[in-house]
């Protein structure tokens, strides 16, 4: 062959690939997303997973009830106003005021509210009445595929079933809930699974497997009677002929799990499973001066690095209790060696009139580029998932203060692995945080446990948002995916 004919045939090639590549992005699917999530982190996966879809040529509509912070084309959010003024009620909590004085965070009685009154929210709202009045979201078609969290997921399964959608996935954003993977029928054996909200961690004895058992069958009694109510609402809103949440939740085609070996323990699943923990995670900007030269300034000038200090989005920095701000401030002023980075939502100036200064407080930092930079060493968190999984991902040992939720669970598996140290709120004093501090800095066995777990979610054959695309495409490809459906899922 020629080597004019070799170079048309190239050519003709890339034309050909150039094509596909324009008909595959034409041909994407409509996908509707939703997350009753009550605090703002629920949001996170979901994003990362629509933006790489979009990028795929998918079109989504992302229903949640918070306000959309970016704009990214082909994904709309849909903030109905009504559970968005719900959520903000609700949340107007002093989380890290209960715990620092011993008390419960948050009343059983509050906890079981949430669903039933976050669905009615939703529900009334005259944005979901207009997206189920029109069967989609206006200037979007059809439905091929809903995406739903995991947590609180009824409600918004109402909704999927009414609307006819072909199929539905999960993401399970809160990694030890495991109600809906049992439903899909997942074995979940109550003595050697670790409930969401106990402090126990594998290997249980005996008096601590009989414990988490009790906490289980306790739990499911409670959501029993809970999902009765949301049933009830269901009806009344989307007709009678509306099945059971636990019905509509075991037809979930596939469940990307937030979890992973390294951050969590081995767990049997069934192949409509996959465990995409650090599916957020990013590498970290090479060059940190070219987004904030005040930060990279402040960093880099660490006589021994850096101290990262971030209490997540559930927690009101305005809210929390003057003597804990005291104590962390004289702390920091123990520490002249190490800068301190502080994410503080409220007037730092009013609250926090001495700092020292080795401590910058912003209301907004950017905290996977920090985690990433190489002078940081200590990361001082609340407990919160996304958070320790970015830890781990960029090898970051912690320092653990539990507000509620899944946060004592996530602290306690973190501690067992060897990379974190666990602090109780209740009655927290200075002598005990400078001690897990300087423990935590001055230790290098937390550096090297946390390095290990690194190695362990790096080491993958494609990482965790390639994997959720792929398995959320393949459901999409094969209508459902029926055939990794378990058969037993809807035996009684």
């Amino acid at each position: 062959m020629s080597w004019r004919v070799s170079c048309r045939m190239s050519w003709l090639w890339c034309w050909l690939l150039a094509g596909l590549t324009l008909c595959h992005a034409g041909s994407g699917s409509n996908i509707l997303m939703i997350t009753m999530g009550g605090t703002k982190s629920h949001k996170i996966p979901f994003w990362a997973l629509g933006r790489a879809l979009v990028k795929r040529g998918h079109r989504i509509t992302f229903v949640n009830g918070f306000q959309a912070d970016f704009h990214v084309d082909g994904l709309e959010e849909v903030a109905p106003q009504r559970l968005v003024q719900y959520i903000a009620n609700y949340t107007d909590w002093d989380l890290v005021g209960a715990r620092y004085t011993g008390h419960a965070p948050l009343s059983m009685a509050d906890a079981m509210r949430y669903p039933i009154e976050a669905c009615n929210s939703l529900l009334n709202d005259p944005a979901t009445q207009r997206l189920l009045g029109n069967g989609t979201w206006p200037g979007h078609a059809q439905y091929q595929l809903a995406i739903v969290d995991g947590a609180y997921p009824e409600c918004a399964l109402g909704i999927v079933h009414r609307l006819n959608v072909t199929a539905f996935i999960y993401i399970n954003t809160v990694a030890f809930y495991t109600g809906s993977v049992s439903l899909a029928g997942n074995p979940v054996a109550y003595a050697v699974t670790p409930h969401v909200f106990g402090t126990w961690t594998l290997p249980m004895d005996f008096l601590q497997r009989v414990a988490n058992c009790l906490t289980h069958v306790i739990a499911d009694l409670l959501h029993w009677l809970c999902m009765q109510r949301v049933h009830r609402l269901l009806r009344h809103h989307l007709g009678e002929d509306v099945p059971h949440p636990y019905v509509l939740g075991r037809d979930v085609s596939f469940i990307l799990q937030n979890s992973h070996p390294s951050v969590r323990y081995p767990s049997a699943h069934l192949p409509n499973v996959a465990e995409v923990a650090c599916l957020h995670c990013r590498r970290a900007a090479v060059n940190l001066s070219q987004l904030d030269v005040e930060l990279s300034g402040f960093m880099e000038a660490a006589p021994d690095g850096v101290i990262y200090l971030s209490m997540g989005s559930s927690v009101r920095s305005a809210r929390l209790p003057a003597r804990l701000c005291e104590l962390f401030v004289a702390v920091f002023a123990r520490l002249p060696q190490q800068h301190v980075l502080w994410t503080w939502a409220g007037n730092a100036s009013e609250q926090l009139p001495q700092l020292p200064a080795n401590v910058l407080v912003r209301p907004w930092l950017p905290q996977q580029d920090i985690l990433g930079h190489r002078r940081l060493r200590l990361f001082i968190t609340h407990g919160g998932l996304l958070s320790q999984h970015e830890a781990v991902f960029h090898g970051v040992p912690l320092l653990v203060l539990p507000v509620f939720c899944d946060h004592d669970a996530n602290a306690a598996q973190a501690q067992r692995h060897g990379y974190a140290r666990q602090l109780q709120l209740a009655h927290l004093d200075e002598e005990a945080l400078y001690c897990a501090i300087y423990d935590v800095l001055h230790n290098d066995g937390y550096r090297r446990a946390v390095r290990r777990r690194r190695a362990l979610i790096h080491d993958q054959l494609a990482t965790p948002l390639r994997q959720a695309v792929y398995w959320t495409e393949y459901v999409i490809r094969h209508k459902g995916a029926k055939h990794l459906q378990h058969p037993g899922r809807h035996m009684r």
